[in-house]
């Protein structure tokens, strides 16, 4: 009963700004085994598992902070070891790559995101096939929140469901976005 309220009161707000993801996008069968729900099957073919996008646990994206991106493999280094003496040479070092120097630190934030991401799709061990939804803003706290603090929540929670939409809308292949109309 109560969530045929929901749904009535979604309905009465009209456009598709009330409409949920769901309402406004389906799942494509043909790209999920035939299902048009969100389905995980598990898989424990090694090779099949790369193919599944990497996720990471709270210990693990710890890790990934740490360590950064993964070093270029397979590859001889840019630099030579000093001839005639058994000991190294104070010298800059050259196997280092220089960043460029026109590069923000927004861009570079965003630089190392995605090479710490790349490294992640190598080694990480979670992986599966649909994306995990994030926790809604304000779920862990415990206690109500005043006024000011209620529309803080709501504000991020507007904010989330807006970049899910975006990147629903970036990966059907969308053009035109209903909720911003």
């Amino acid at each position: 009963m109560h969530g045929v309220r929901i749904a009535e009161r979604r309905r009465r707000a009209g456009g598709s700004a009330g409409k949920t993801v769901n309402e406004l996008y389906a799942i494509d069968p043909a790209r999920n085994e035939g299902r048009d729900y969100q389905f995980s099957d598990v898989v424990r073919n090694k090779a099949q598992r790369r193919h599944l996008d990497a996720e990471d646990c709270e210990c693990c994206r710890d890790y990934y902070e740490a360590v950064g991106p993964l070093p270029p493999r397979l590859q001889p280094p840019l630099w030579r070891s000093p001839e005639g003496t058994p000991t190294k040479l104070a010298h800059k070092h050259k196997h280092l790559p220089a960043r460029a120097p026109d590069f923000d630190a927004e861009q570079q934030q965003q630089q190392q995101q995605r090479e710490i991401a790349s490294h992640r799709q190598q080694i990480s061990r979670h992986r599966q096939q649909w994306e995990r939804s994030k926790t809604p803003p304000g779920y862990w706290e415990i206690g109500f929140p005043n006024t000011q603090e209620a529309a803080e929540i709501n504000e991020r929670a507007r904010k989330m469901h807006e970049e899910k939409l975006a990147k629903i809308e970036q990966e059907a292949g969308c053009v035109f976005c209903f909720l911003r109309a």
